[in-house]
Protein backbone atom coordinates (compact mmCIF):
# COMPACT_ATOMS: atom_id res chain seq x y z
CA UNK A 1 0.00 0.00 0.00
CA UNK A 2 2.64 2.19 0.98
CA UNK A 3 4.44 1.44 -2.40
CA UNK A 4 1.08 2.01 -4.26
CA UNK A 5 0.90 5.54 -2.70
CA UNK A 6 4.47 6.38 -3.33
CA UNK A 7 4.13 5.96 -7.47
CA UNK A 8 0.83 7.93 -7.39
CA UNK A 9 2.30 10.94 -5.74
CA UNK A 10 5.54 10.87 -7.43
CA UNK A 11 3.19 10.71 -11.02
CA UNK A 12 1.40 13.08 -9.91
CA UNK A 13 4.53 15.52 -8.77
CA UNK A 14 6.54 14.91 -12.23
CA UNK A 15 3.33 15.45 -14.43
CA UNK A 16 2.94 18.83 -12.86
CA UNK A 17 6.23 20.20 -13.50
CA UNK A 18 5.80 22.76 -16.17
CA UNK A 19 6.72 21.90 -19.56
CA UNK A 20 5.98 25.20 -21.41
CA UNK A 21 6.86 25.77 -24.64
CA UNK A 22 6.70 29.74 -24.72
CA UNK A 23 6.37 31.96 -21.64
CA UNK A 24 3.32 34.17 -22.18
CA UNK A 25 3.69 35.96 -18.89
CA UNK A 26 0.20 38.09 -18.69
CA UNK A 27 -0.39 37.58 -22.71
CA UNK A 28 -3.92 36.95 -22.67
CA UNK A 29 -4.67 39.72 -20.32
CA UNK A 30 -2.39 41.93 -22.56
CA UNK A 31 -4.53 40.54 -25.36
CA UNK A 32 -7.95 41.51 -23.81
CA UNK A 33 -6.92 44.91 -23.14
CA UNK A 34 -5.61 45.51 -26.09
CA UNK A 35 -9.01 44.63 -28.33
CA UNK A 36 -11.54 46.52 -25.52
CA UNK A 37 -9.11 49.41 -24.44
CA UNK A 38 -9.51 53.08 -26.00
CA UNK A 39 -5.58 54.05 -27.17
CA UNK A 40 -4.40 56.78 -24.78
CA UNK A 41 -0.38 57.24 -24.88
CA UNK A 42 -0.60 55.77 -21.61
CA UNK A 43 -1.70 52.73 -22.13
CA UNK A 44 -0.01 52.36 -25.65
CA UNK A 45 3.41 52.77 -23.14
CA UNK A 46 1.84 50.33 -20.82
CA UNK A 47 1.81 47.72 -23.86
CA UNK A 48 4.82 48.34 -24.96
CA UNK A 49 6.88 47.37 -22.25
CA UNK A 50 4.50 43.92 -21.99
CA UNK A 51 4.86 43.64 -25.60
CA UNK A 52 8.87 43.89 -25.01
CA UNK A 53 9.20 41.74 -21.52
CA UNK A 54 7.36 39.02 -23.74
CA UNK A 55 8.87 39.75 -27.45
CA UNK A 56 12.43 40.78 -25.82
CA UNK A 57 12.78 38.47 -22.94
CA UNK A 58 11.24 34.98 -24.09
CA UNK A 59 11.08 32.01 -21.67
CA UNK A 60 10.14 28.42 -21.67
CA UNK A 61 11.17 25.53 -23.51
CA UNK A 62 11.76 26.82 -26.79
CA UNK A 63 13.55 30.12 -25.40
CA UNK A 64 11.80 31.95 -28.48
CA UNK A 65 8.86 34.44 -28.34
CA UNK A 66 5.23 32.81 -28.91
CA UNK A 67 3.99 32.54 -32.36
CA UNK A 68 2.74 35.88 -34.08
CA UNK A 69 3.93 37.91 -30.77
CA UNK A 70 6.63 39.73 -32.72
CA UNK A 71 3.98 40.51 -35.31
CA UNK A 72 1.81 42.41 -32.62
CA UNK A 73 4.48 44.09 -31.27
CA UNK A 74 5.62 45.56 -34.49
CA UNK A 75 1.82 46.65 -35.14
CA UNK A 76 1.98 48.52 -31.86
CA UNK A 77 4.98 50.37 -32.62
CA UNK A 78 3.51 51.31 -36.12
CA UNK A 79 0.74 52.52 -34.04
CA UNK A 80 3.09 54.68 -31.98
CA UNK A 81 4.94 56.19 -35.43
CA UNK A 82 8.01 53.86 -35.01
CA UNK A 83 7.82 52.83 -38.48
CA UNK A 84 11.55 51.40 -38.17
CA UNK A 85 11.22 49.51 -35.21
CA UNK A 86 8.19 47.92 -36.52
CA UNK A 87 9.38 46.67 -39.39
CA UNK A 88 12.76 45.13 -37.50
CA UNK A 89 10.09 43.34 -35.81
CA UNK A 90 7.99 42.31 -38.51
CA UNK A 91 10.84 40.68 -39.77
CA UNK A 92 11.84 39.39 -36.81
CA UNK A 93 8.63 37.39 -36.75
CA UNK A 94 9.18 35.64 -40.53
CA UNK A 95 13.06 34.42 -39.62
CA UNK A 96 11.77 32.84 -35.93
CA UNK A 97 8.76 31.80 -37.58
CA UNK A 98 8.71 31.42 -41.56
CA UNK A 99 5.53 30.29 -42.31
CA UNK A 100 4.12 33.53 -41.62
CA UNK A 101 6.20 34.92 -44.19
CA UNK A 102 3.24 35.75 -46.55
CA UNK A 103 0.84 37.28 -44.26
CA UNK A 104 3.90 39.49 -42.76
CA UNK A 105 4.18 40.65 -46.75
CA UNK A 106 0.96 41.23 -46.96
CA UNK A 107 0.70 43.36 -43.70
CA UNK A 108 3.99 45.72 -44.11
CA UNK A 109 2.81 46.25 -47.59
CA UNK A 110 -0.39 47.67 -46.53
CA UNK A 111 0.79 49.33 -44.01
CA UNK A 112 3.29 51.03 -46.92
CA UNK A 113 6.81 49.90 -44.62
Amino acid sequence: MKKLFFIIISILFLSSCSNELYKYYDYDNLLYAYSTTDFSEKEMKRFSRKYTKIVDSPKGKRKLPPPGTCAEYGYLLYMQGKTKEAKEYFIKETVIYPESQTYVDALIKSLEL
